[in-house]
């Protein structure tokens, strides 16, 4: 039996602001109309330059029990998010240093899970797996008037509160089955029962009154799926051997995609109690095999097909290219298709590698048949690198490549941020006793600057020390 606790605490926010316009005496303009090169005039205003100050706070604890001699799993989870949310000034923002009123969203949760399986070996030439899943999870959130922005403490009331509640109870088998000696068969079955419940959208006047001509409770959905699973795998001899799988899945949503409002003024994100999960069908066939006793080979096809594709869609008002709001939908049926390579070699006692590689490429089609490529995927995925082992010494160093994902803005044409990106990160552990492990990390190496949406952090330091007793 095994209790594991962890706590984390996060702060973020932005600083320090800048800006391409400059007077005649070289100070950085940030409000006004400022005329380009090209004889054009641009508007700065102020408040676009302000970000927001968010906070975020969670204690997730787990219990795990295992009895290898009866084939017996529990886990068992509870994980609280104590904080969670950020704030951000008002539409009064008058200059780029401003600290004067603004406004929280404040939205933590609760999530508790239980997972047990039972395995039953050599039954002939079966293995069989049962067990069942059940996870319950709650969001709320309350949005706050503050007199200063950047001060989650400073609240003078609340003016609006969303939120609901999901659960999920699943149950599931799989049989192992060996044909012959070189082919076994793996036929297993998954029950989903999901259900979204107790959804609320509450808005208050003045006084933290309840105004009820335009405050609601959402309709419950419920949801049922079965999905099957089944797979070949074939021995060609002791070093390669082929595969071939299709399953299908069922994925419900978060409940911020489906419960949480950004304000619902123009350009907010606004709740969409409708939102169903996603179902996928996913077909792939692949090849193992070890090259010799240093170096083992990896390659594999697939292609996913998933319904009710939930998309983050922006809307916007007629004939402009000015968001009117933004929320997740079901946008319809995306496919994807890929290939992929995994590469591991051994060189010596202490030194190996690895490198793995996979192209993608996704569609999505929705409900009036348009079909458009789907740019949250970017089209190549790399991750390769290189770990030396020597007694109590272990130390990775590790690099991945993602391309961009650059989506045109429907109504603008003009793309996103969502670069391209090449980092490397490193790893060292030492083992200082036989209990007691020290690890130094340092992620983005080379402090790379690219944007995913937003600027993305730069180099990260990290040291950690696990005892296990």
């Amino acid at each position: 039996m095994k209790y594991t606790y962890m706590k984390s605490k996060n702060d973020y926010s932005y600083k320090n602001p800048f800006s391409y316009a400059y007077d005649a005496n070289g100070n950085p303009i940030f409000n006004g109309t400022v005329k380009t090169q090209d004889g054009s005039y641009v508007k700065l205003t102020a408040g676009n330059f302000l970000g927001y100050v968010g906070k975020r706070e969670t204690d997730l604890h787990t219990l795990n029990y295992q009895d290898d001699d009866h084939k017996v799993q529990l886990n068992i989870g509870f994980s609280d998010t104590k904080k969670d949310g950020f704030s951000s000034a008002s539409s009064s923002v008058t200059n780029i240093n401003w600290e004067g009123k603004g406004t929280n969203s404040f939205y933590p949760s609760k999530t508790y899970n239980i997972d047990f399986q039972k395995a039953w070996e050599n039954i002939g030439k079966h293995a069989i797996v049962a067990g069942f899943n059940g996870k319950e999870e709650s969001f709320d959130q309350t949005r706050y008037n503050l007199t200063n922005w950047k001060d989650h403490n400073s609240v003078t009331s609340f003016y609006e509160k969303h939120g609901g509640k999901a659960k999920n109870l699943a149950l599931f088998v799989q049989d192992e089955y060996k044909i012959s000696d070189p082919v076994t068969m793996y036929l297993g079955v998954r029950y989903d029962h999901y259900k979204k419940y107790n959804g609320y959208s509450h808005y208050y006047d003045a006084g933290e009154v309840l105004n009820p001509s335009t405050s609601k409770n959402h309709d419950n959905g419920s949801y049922d799926e079965l999905s099957p699973k089944i797979s070949f795998e074939y021995k060609a001899n002791k070093t390669t051997s082929y595969y071939t799988s299709y399953g299908h899945s069922f994925n419900p949503p978060l409940l911020y995609q489906v419960y949480r409002y950004g304000g619902g003024g123009m350009g907010d994100v606004i709740a969409n109690p409708d939102l169903d999960p996603e179902t996928s069908d996913t077909f792939e066939i692949g090849m193992k095999k070890s090259l010799n006793e240093k170096t083992n080979l990896g390659i594999s096809l697939y292609h996913v097909k998933t319904d009710d594709k939930v998309a983050y869609i922006s809307h916007y008002l007629p004939g402009t290219s000015t968001v009117d709001f933004k929320r997740y939908e079901n946008a319809g049926t995306e496919k994807r298709r890929g290939v992929e390579f995994d590469f591991t070699h051994k060189f010596n006692t202490n030194w190996n590698g690895y490198i793995n590689y996979a192209w993608q490429n996704g569609k999505i089609t929705n409900a009036s048949g348009k079909e458009n490529n789907d740019f949250d995927i970017p089209k190549h995925l790399l991750h390769t690198g290189i770990e030396y082992n020597k007694d109590k010494f272990n130390a990775i160093l590790d690099a991945q490549y993602v391309s961009e994902r650059q989506a045109p803005d429907t109504n603008t044409g003009e793309y996103g941020a969502e670069d391209a990106f090449f980092v490397m990160n490193t790893y060292f552990n030492y083992k200082v006793t036989p209990n007691t492990t020290l690890q130094f990390s340092i992620q983005n190496l080379f402090d790379k600057e690219f944007y995913a949406s937003e600027a993305t952090s730069g180099r990260t330091y990290s040291v950690s020390v696990r005892y296990q007793f």
